[in-house]
């Protein structure tokens, strides 16, 4: 009986060796511990003890499989900016349904290392994510000046334009929600180290509200979740600014309790220098140094309650008081007929925006199983103060008020059906109402006061299957919209009322060759209704500059087609991106010089645009310690049309070369060369550009804190050279704005307390209108 009992004993001994060791068939799927998105191409490595037996990556969706023939100890999973995770054999009650969650590697206090210093990119099969990570280029940065380090996204700090694939007209969301203030504005408030990542979809299914003719930007803000209490706090100072803030938050398990603030304040001293040759022979010279003092406070805080693993109920507020000055002294020379003299105008922006949102999700049995209700609400009022001198004598002062309120609410409902397919559906209700209140006082005349009022309602219904065949994945949508509007101008006593209905389908593949290629082929289409922004009469101008309202602008639609290919290896990651679109109805921004030399800016339905374009990306690894990464993109569009143009063949490019060392395990450093060639507009055309960019980073105290610092346009010589030509002037420009022109920036983060507990595995908010998240 003891040897029998003994017999037993090395037997089960044995087996459950075997078992820790284990060999057979593993699949499951990686994704974002907070997010709970799919991560693709992490790495899953099989080791036994330190010896790697086997390993694959995820596919698109984040989902791998593996036979193992060999004995093998433990699982490491694997991905740029995340910890990796360790699954021993023995933990694992599911060889067939591994569900593995991987954590953002700035959550761990002794897991923060160099690797992360860099922005990584997935592609999606409806969109691409830029995780901004920790990149070095934008640290203590505003997201509008991070913006710059992104070659998909187009930005112009000096006239404050963001463009996707040469188009200005891109939809700016912050967490999948519009906000009341112009995109520069709303990205000059936000800073950069508060941002998880960006969203750049330039092909949005059937679930996306179809504004924005050229895509749609989503800035995703960090949530964090992590158990126990986190604190860590931020400074920055640099060339004429300063800031500070910090990013909290206390889960008790049942509730979430978040809290952030900070404050900035800037100075920039720009210079602009304008000659003006007019066609009747008269000439104008001016320089102008801009002066621009301004400060930026937010808060914001939020409550996550976890009732149980199927319901959860957020709430969220945000504050942001932003308030900046211009001071404009224009000298005027070599103007025909004239002496020289001095134009000054004294400006100001206050804008105050109130915030709340509110979030119900109830997940039902089965993955990917639930019903999800958001509402958000958004104050914003704006104070706009100016007062004009000409040559010491006054001409006018005015003040703008405006007062916006943006409501929206949406419903979305998500049912799998098996493992391999679902269908989506929802609803979005989304109510914008603006007063605008103007002001005028001219010199010697009586004052006059006016008002604008806009009301714009859209209701939109949309429905999306999703089904995967072997390595095809595919996905096709329609959306319907329904949108009406009015407007009362009293200073022309003019109304309009309009409504418009339509329908916009999407469809999207993507394939998966093998582990390492995806291959996407997006179709959308697209709308730019007439707005508050092209129809009212009272935006603030300056004495370079007026705005001309047109209530008799029609929709513009686009249709887009764009084909994507991803390929990822242990080393080398590339894209290839290239697309499609037609406008047409193109709602055009024309501009006219007047004798005085002021210009004037409308908007006008014209005929259509055919756009086409590529964008490339690939990274590598030269050595253990340094990375490279090589940015271009093209874009090129044919204008038809009856108006008359300078030009209707528009292109624009960029190229970034970017490269990053780690010197130490506490050092690392950046030098990103981005070279911008010649770019041409309907009227003008921008001469090419070349700026370098330092950075160097340092790792403090078990890496709780980090210090960087940036040289800004290291070769001061980032200049912005413009010539416009109409047919009644030609005008050369030079602007040397100071956040894109040499500058220093020295920025801390510390980690003053961290739990070491786990983030909560919590879907993010599903955004009806964007499809971001799930």
């Amino acid at each position: 009986m003891a040897k029998l009992l003994a017999f037993l004993i090395c037997f089960l001994g044995y087996f459950a060796l075997c078992r820790a060791q284990g060999s057979g068939s593993f699949s499951g799927q990686v994704q974002d511990a907070q997010s709970m998105e799919a991560i693709p191409f992490a790495t899953v490595a099989l080791l036994y003890n330190d010896v790697l037996i086997d390993g694959v990556s995820t596919s698109a969706d984040g989902r791998f499989e593996i036979q193992v023939t060999e004995e093998f100890t433990h699982f490491e999973i694997s991905f740029i900016g995340y910890e990796t995770a360790k699954i021993g054999v023995s933990d694992i009650s599911d060889p067939d349904g591994m569900d593995v969650k991987l954590y953002a590697a700035n959550l761990a206090l002794d897991e923060v290392v160099v690797a992360v210093a860099q922005t990584t990119t997935s592609l999606k099969i409806d969109r691409k994510v830029i995780n901004l990570g920790a990149d070095l280029q934008q640290s203590g940065a505003t997201v509008l000046e991070a913006f710059e380090q992104i070659s998909e996204i187009q930005t112009d700090l000096g006239i404050g334009t963001i463009s996707l694939r040469g188009s200005g007209n891109v939809r700016i969301l912050v967490n999948g929600k519009p906000s009341p203030l112009n995109a520069t504005e709303l990205l000059s408030q936000i800073a950069a180290v508060s941002v998880e990542k960006v969203e750049i979809i330039t092909s949005p299914s059937a679930k996306n509200q179809a504004d924005g003719l050229s895509g749609i930007l989503n800035i995703v803000l960090k949530k964090n979740r992590s158990l126990g209490m986190n604190l860590g706090i931020n400074g920055a100072v640099g060339t004429k600014r300063h800031s500070y803030g910090l990013m909290s938050n206390y889960n008790l398990s049942f509730v979430n309790i978040r809290l952030n603030a900070s404050r900035e304040r800037r100075e920039m001293d720009s210079e602009q220098w304008i000659s003006q040759q007019y066609t009747n022979g008269n000439t104008r010279d001016f320089y102008a140094p801009h002066d621009f003092r301004g400060k930026v406070e937010k808060i914001s805080g939020g409550l996550d309650f976890f009732f149980d693993d199927a319901n959860e109920l957020s709430f969220d507020l945000d504050y942001t008081y932003d308030y900046h000055q211009f001071f404009n002294t224009t000298f005027y020379t070599n103007v025909t007929d004239r002496p020289d003299f001095l134009y000054v105008r004294n400006s100001a922006h206050t804008h105050k925006t109130l915030s709340y949102n509110t979030n119900y999700r109830r997940k039902f049995k089965g993955e990917g199983h639930f019903i999800e209700l958001d509402y958000h609400l958004a104050n914003n009022e704006n104070i706009l103060p100016a007062r004009d001198v000409e040559a010491g004598i006054f001409l006018f002062e005015e003040e703008q008020r405006n007062k916006n309120t943006i409501q929206q609410a949406a419903l979305d409902y998500t049912l799998p059906i098996g493992d391999q397919a679902s269908v989506e559906a929802g609803a979005l209700w989304n109510d914008r109402q603006l007063k605008s209140f103007d002001f005028f006082q001219p010199r010697g005349i009586f004052p006059r006061n006016e008002q604008f009022t806009y009301h714009e309602e859209i209701l939109g219904i949309y429905a999306v299957g999703r089904a995967t065949l072997g390595k095809l994945n595919a996905q096709a949508g329609l959306r319907y919209e329904y949108f009406h509007s009015n407007s009362m101008n009293t200073a022309a006593n003019q109304t309009t009322d309009l409504t418009f209905s339509n329908l916009f389908p999407s469809v999207h593949f993507s394939y998966n060759s093998n582990d390492s290629n995806t291959l996407s082929l997006g179709y959308s289409k697209r709308i730019s209704r007439p707005n508050f922004h092209h129809i009212n009469p009272f935006q603030m101008g300056n004495q370079y500059f007026q705005w001309e309202a047109n209530p008799g602008l029609t929709p513009e639609f686009s249709d887009n087609i764009e084909l994507n290919y991803q390929y990822n290896d242990e080393r080398f990651n590339g894209s290839v991106s290239s697309f499609y679109r037609n406008r047409t109805d193109v709602i055009q921004w024309l501009q006219d010089i007047d004798d005085e030399g002021v210009r004037t800016i409308s908007f006008v339905n014209i005929g259509s645009k055919q756009s086409y374009g590529f964008e490339a990306d690939a990274r590598y690894p030269l050595t253990s310690f340094w990375n490279t990464q090589l940015s271009v993109n093209y874009y090129f569009t044919t204008v038809s049309q009856d108006i008359d143009l300078t030009w209707y063949h528009l292109y624009s490019s960029n190229i970034i070369f970017k490269n990053t060392w780690n010197i130490t395990k506490a050092i690392s450093a950046d030098l990103t060369y981005r070279h911008t060639p010649k770019n041409q507009r309907e009227f003008s055309f921008t001469d090419p550009r070349n700026r370098l960019d330092l950075a160097v980073r340092a790792k403090f105290l078990n890496n709780r804190l980090t210090a960087n610092l940036r040289i800004i346009d290291v070769l001061d010589n980032n200049l912005r050279e413009n010539t416009l030509i109409t047919p009644q002037v030609i005008q050369q420009e030079v602007w040397r704005f100071q956040s894109q022109t040499f500058g220093v920036l020295f920025s801390l983060n510390y980690k003053l307390l961290q739990d070491q507990g786990k983030t909560r595995n919590r879907k993010s908010r599903n955004y009806e209108h964007l499809g971001t998240t799930d």
